[in-house]
């Protein structure tokens, strides 16, 4: 059964975190949570060049860059290797596991969803949505028992691995400037690539732009140990 239409709680308006992305991260938000392919996990195949084509203006750096702080701030998890995404808010928000048969379409989904990074964040989430709700009949369903059997994975404990080919011109993280710098991003068959023109940069600042990078920032210094803390999505 295909999905209709897209469960988003006006509340989320509400939760610090969401109101503390930028204006980019929530728009690819909206777009991969009322995304058509959406299954019943909350994954969709993740391929910037195409959720770029949904908005006139966007380019595949723009999803690039707003993918890397949903990853960041644990509202989506994102596998290039196998071009997904999981938008982790899914599962607890849509009233799918309230419902025994759409619970049995969702643990159908899970089989086939590729990452072993997100299935394990699947089914930890399905854990702990149990733990909050455990005489749901959708726990007695087989297909539900086998998907709780699997190996969970907190999300906190991921690692964000986003690839960034090298970076160009004009380029933010999280709306803020770079310098002379953007990012040309490759993932799977969508490649995006931009190219930069300096105005008579020293060697000094040349060996600067070069060595511009990416690094993951600490999953517990981004939200701490407490789940409490995820607002709308936890």
């Amino acid at each position: 059964m295909a999905r209709e239409k897209a469960s988003i709680n006006i509340d989320i308006w509400g939760d610090a975190d969401f109101r503390d992305l930028t204006d980019p991260a929530q728009s690819l938000y909206f777009k991969l949570m009322s995304h058509p392919k959406l299954d019943y996990c909350g994954v969709v195949e993740f391929h910037p060049g195409r959720l770029a084509a949904l908005t006139r203006e966007a380019t595949s750096d723009h999803i690039m860059i707003a993918a890397q702080e949903l990853s960041e701030k644990f509202w989506c998890v994102f596998d290039q290797s196998t071009d997904e995404v999981l938008v982790r808010g899914f599962l607890r928000h849509d009233g799918v596991l309230l419902q025994p048969r759409l619970a049995v379409s969702a643990a159908k989904a899970y089989a086939a969803v590729a990452s072993n990074k997100i299935r394990a964040v699947i089914v930890h989430e399905v854990k702990r949505f149990k733990r909050e709700n455990p005489d749901l009949a959708a726990w007695e369903k087989p297909q539900m028992k086998t998907l709780l059997k699997q190996d969970a994975v907190d999300v906190r404990e991921t690692v964000t691995d986003m690839d960034w080919s090298f970076v160009t011109a004009y380029g933010e993280r999280y709306g803020q400037r770079l310098g002379q710098t953007s990012v040309n991003a490759t993932t799977g068959p969508t490649t995006s690539t931009s190219t930069s023109t300096a105005t008579s940069p020293s060697s000094d600042e040349d060996a600067a732009a070069e060595s511009v990078s990416y690094p993951h920032r600490s999953p517990r210094a981004l939200h701490g140990s407490d789940e409490a803390s995820m607002g709308a999505i936890a």
